[in-house]
């Protein structure tokens, strides 16, 4: 395993801190992505299946495995924006979905990496963002990928009351859409052989052909044993939400969400 150290005493063990001595500095969270030549990035919106599949791929046969805390992505994030020493060795993946607001820094290490961008249903992402994670780190993807996206009453609410002036479900959505529309940009700049754009539901749905050209496009070795770490169960989540979310999510990400599958580079 790859070695990694902290050049002072003041370890982040979560992504409050990580905002707070990190990101307030601005956007260089991939400085040393260049460090790490061919690696391979997995991002796509927040809770849509990036943390699975950048195991999977960090886990497979000539992959360095470089985790050394309690969450991975944050591992990333700490030794890309070279807050913590690491000395590269071998090939890497690493899950770049904290980016956020700052992606316009993947234009800047063009051609080293290889980009795997994870669409998912906005049904199932909003679920996820309000049942299966921290009120805090809501607000705070809100307020780097959302807030900006404001419109009508929200915005005269944001303004008097902050993010309590916003529903949590539109919070999430606003978030969702800003995050999805990323991938435009991203396709429009990358070379078509570095980004690689597929739904997350079609990956664990027909994983037995989405999976293997994952590998061949990130020019890893495919084991058929890999297939064993996707599970379908995580589908169900689209059909969890109450109608009357379900109504919200629908007016207000279906559209971005369709627009986006549409330039899926897999079907």
């Amino acid at each position: 395993m790859a070695e990694t150290f902290w050049p002072s005493r003041e370890f982040i063990t979560d992504w409050g801190q990580f905002s707070s001595r990190v990101r307030s500095r601005g956007c260089q969270l991939l400085k040393r992505l260049d460090d790490f030549p061919n690696s391979i990035l997995v991002a796509g919106c927040q809770r849509s299946g990036t943390t699975i599949l950048s195991r999977i791929l960090t886990q497979s046969d000539g992959m360095t495995n470089y985790w050394f805390g309690p969450d991975d992505e944050l591992d990333a994030a700490l030794i890309l924006s070279g807050y913590v020493g690491h000395s590269p060795k071998g090939r890497y993946c690493f899950q770049t979905t904290y980016v956020n607001n700052c992606y316009r820094e993947y234009f800047e290490h063009r051609g080293s990496y290889k980009l795997i961008w994870v669409l998912r249903n906005p049904y199932s992402v909003v679920y996820s963002l309000l049942h299966n994670w921290t009120p805090d780190a809501l607000v705070r993807l809100f307020r780097e990928c959302g807030a900006e996206l404001l419109r009508g009453r929200d915005v005269i609410l944001y303004e008097i009351f902050g993010v309590q002036g916003v529903s949590r479900i539109r919070q999430a959505c606003y978030s969702y859409i800003s995050k999805t529309a990323q991938v435009f940009e991203l396709k429009r700049q990358l070379d078509p052989e570095q980004l690689m754009i597929l739904d997350y539901d079609d990956l664990v749905t027909r994983k037995v052909t989405h999976l293997p050209a994952v590998y061949d496009f990130v020019e890893v070795e495919f084991r058929n044993d890999y297939l064993r770490k996707i599970s379908s169960e995580s589908v169900k989540k689209a059909r969890q939400l109450p109608s009357k979310d379900t109504a919200i999510v629908r007016e207000m990400c279906d559209a971005i969400y369709q627009q986006a599958a549409s330039m899926k580079t897999i079907g």
